[in-house]
């Protein structure tokens, strides 16, 4: 509107990808923005004072090739938020899961004598198709600095924990099931006089030599990424100063080329 005030004129310098000249993934700089639908927006990732006075932090892995990410978050285990039983049932239930790794840190074993406790929250990644080119903005010392993102990926628990727990519940009762059945004598194994059902298996046979276009390529893939090699991530937050230069390095512009538009207001109005 023309009664709008200008506040502001900044020169806008737009940046190269991070480790676009890098040819491995796992060794190249990455920026993507990570959404985390199920928590608080504006809020740094929870971690209770409680879990950071245990020595506890954000624990993160990635696979490169298929750009899928796990974090594991910190729980509050205070006797007054935490059913210690139900805690108990899900570490047992997920042992063989183990735990995410940080860098540099010596891992604990647990003794034996220790009750297992689900301590920690287990987020995957999904990944946000784009329906156009999104960028990162920073503005700094009267500059705007536009960075474009590899990927978005949204971070919600992957509930694993639950979905374990219930098929060792299972276990159990299919275990207890058949262990009753032994002691109910001889009269169960009499043959029965009844007509027996008899099961066929029927298959389609087709021209192997013409599949149809993607066909049996998503479970290859899915494979492929399930037997790729996970990388160890250290989590850096906005508290770690190295966070900071981290962005100075990789968001600022450090070349002063000028760009020339050569498009025409009328091509994209």
């Amino acid at each position: 509107m023309d009664d709008d005030e200008l506040v502001a004129s900044l020169p806008v310098f737009l940046n190269g990808a991070p480790g676009a000249e890098a040819q491995d993934p796992a060794s190249s700089v990455r920026l993507e923005l990570f959404q985390y639908p199920l928590y608080q927006r504006d809020h740094p990732l929870p971690v209770p004072a409680s879990a950071a006075q245990r020595g506890q932090t954000v624990a993160s892995r990635w696979r490169p090739q298929a750009n899928r990410v796990e974090m594991e978050l910190p729980l509050d285990v205070r006797p007054s938020v935490y059913n210690a039983e139900k805690g108990t049932e899900y570490a047992e239930a997920t042992e063989r899961l183990g735990k995410i790794p940080v860098p540099g840190q010596v891992k604990q074993e647990r003794p034996p004598t220790d009750t297992p406790r689900f301590d920690r929250m287990r987020l995957e990644s999904a990944a946000v198709p784009n329906a156009a080119e999104y960028m990162i903005c920073t503005v700094k010392d009267g500059e705007l600095h536009l960075t474009p993102l590899h990927a978005v990926l949204q971070m919600r628990p992957s509930m694993q924990h639950v979905d374990m727990l219930g098929q060792a519940e299972s276990s159990e009762r299919r275990g207890g099931r058949g262990a009753g059945s032994d002691d109910e004598g001889d009269a169960n194994n009499a043959p029965d006089k009844r007509p027996g059902v008899v099961s066929l298996n029927v298959s389609v046979r087709t021209d192997a030599s013409r599949p149809g276009p993607g066909a049996g390529r998503a479970p290859h893939d899915a494979r492929d990424a399930d037997a790729e090699r996970w990388v160890d991530l250290r989590w850096i937050d906005e508290s770690d100063p190295r966070g900071r230069q981290l962005a100075d390095e990789q968001l600022l512009t450090h070349t002063r080329a000028p760009l020339y538009c050569e498009s025409r207001a009328r091509d994209f109005l």
